[in-house]
């Protein structure tokens, strides 16, 4: 599938990457494809109301919304301080003792990539149906973003609510330039 992807769709998929990186996420989500979305397709966003650093904010705190979250309150009503544990377990065994392991490959050698959620893959499944369905015989960054927005339920879809915009006005405003550009 990737071998359909155009320069920019390459460089917005890598460009999530960096953005899950910047929010200190350990993987990438549909909301990370949307924020580099945000990049190529800034001017549709704010044809919508939808401000690009108003986007980042609402995705941050969605990050800091997660359940691990709420375990360490759960853990503090009973008197148990998370951080103070993260703390004394670095002091003995070293800075990053808790961190996740990073994979290797055959050789060895650390991989850094992050892996992409379950519905971040099947946003980029349907970008070749969008494309497919449009007629066209590639993927570019439009047809991201219409997969990326198909899911109301994903991280991208909550992001955009918040920030001020329905999925569908995005999905429709999306199809305009991309039928305009044809």
């Amino acid at each position: 599938m990737f071998e359909r992807f155009t320069h920019e769709a390459r460089t917005v998929v890598g460009r999530a990457e960096a953005e899950a990186t910047a929010l200190g996420a350990d993987h990438i989500g549909t909301e990370h494809l949307l924020l580099a979305l945000a990049g190529e397709w800034g001017d549709v966003l704010r044809t919508l109301g939808v401000d690009g650093d108003a986007l980042r904010r609402e995705i941050a705190a969605m990050g800091r919304e997660d359940p691990g979250r709420l375990d360490a309150d759960a853990l503090a009503s009973i008197g148990i301080d998370l951080d103070e544990v993260r703390r004394r377990v670095e002091a003995g065994f070293g800075p990053g003792a808790l961190a996740r392991r990073r994979r290797r490959s055959a050789r060895g050698r650390v991989l850094n990539h992050r892996p992409f959620t379950p519905r971040a893959k099947k946003a980029l499944e349907l970008s070749l149906r969008e494309a497919l369905a449009l007629g066209h015989r590639h993927i570019g960054a439009g047809h991201l973003m219409l997969g990326v927005v198909r899911d109301g339920d994903s991280g991208a879809a909550r992001a955009l609510e918040r920030a001020g915009a329905s999925p569908e006005q995005v999905r429709s405003a999306v199809l305009v330039r991309l039928r305009a550009a044809a």
